[in-house]
């Protein structure tokens, strides 16, 4: 989503957080190297636009980025919309700096799960349950369909997975699901049959809904840039652990074998 510099929102968010912060205006405003009164002037001005070095050095004083300072109504968020933005910001710029190690789940394997054949056992995929539903046919009558959905926050079971999906995982074996969906059933023209979902699962707990681009937040955008971030670092090469391992080991001119850890040889990582 492309939202236009509003400089407002900007200033706002300048005031907010100096108020928050307890600084006064002229002691940031010599901390970000401008003059005095210039926050005042350059707020009024109808003309003049602040310069992004004005900008990036008052996000960092204030201990936000740059985005949420220009694209988010920082006033108008819940203490836990603040802690989802902190977290969704780290996550976005760990994975712009190559430290996150996403995989993929394409939306043809997942839009084609079956149930497993042993009814006591649960469908692999998290997010993912069996589901009996009805939906028009192409006559326009009801038809019960039944099969293997994810349920959404945004379309209920009436979900299909739109293009390519990606989880990481975090600590005690908890997982980061980053969703790409639509309507199961929609008008080619139809806007909002399309979103974009992070849900967190945890081992032994009920998969947990946290945001997603459908405008009910000041999330949205970052839900979307995140987005774009994780699938452009899904086209950089990936070293894993291990082999990174030995590379390193190569590149300090060691090739011998490691002495035993343990009774299998382990690898000590």
């Amino acid at each position: 989503m492309v939202r236009e510099f509003n400089k407002k929102r900007l200033f706002d968010n300048i005031n907010y957080l100096i108020g928050e912060s307890g600084k006064k205006i002229g002691e940031l405003e010599t901390e970000a190297g401008v003059s005095p009164g210039y926050i005042s002037r350059a707020s009024k001005d109808g003309g003049t636009k602040p310069g992004i070095e004005f900008i990036m050095n008052i996000a960092e004083i204030l201990h936000v980025s740059v985005d949420m300072l220009l694209k988010v109504d920082i006033a108008s968020l819940t203490p836990t919309e603040r802690y989802l933005v902190s977290f969704l910001e780290k996550i976005n710029t760990d994975t712009i700096d190559d430290k996150l190690d996403w995989e993929r789940e394409s939306a043809d394997g997942l839009n084609r799960q079956e149930r497993d054949i042993d009814p006591d056992r649960n469908i692999e995929h998290p997010l993912f349950r069996y589901e009996t539903f009805y939906e028009p046919n192409e006559e326009g009558y009801s038809e019960e369909i039944s099969r293997v959905v994810f349920v959404s926050h945004s379309f209920d079971c009436h979900t299909a997975i739109k293009g390519d999906c990606y989880h990481i995982s975090l600590k005690n074996g908890a997982k980061l699901y980053l969703m790409n969906i639509s309507k199961s059933v929609y008008r080619t023209s139809d806007p909002n049959a399309f979103a974009k979902e992070i849900w967190m699962c945890v081992p032994g707990s009920i998969p947990q809904f946290l945001c997603s681009n459908r405008g009910e937040s000041e999330l949205e955008y970052l839900v979307d840039s995140l987005y774009a971030s994780v699938c452009e670092n899904s086209k950089h090469p990936k070293v894993k652990k291990d082999i990174k391992y030995i590379i390193d080991a190569f590149m300090r001119d060691d090739i011998e074998d490691d002495p035993a850890t343990s009774s299998d040889n382990e690898i000590p990582f």
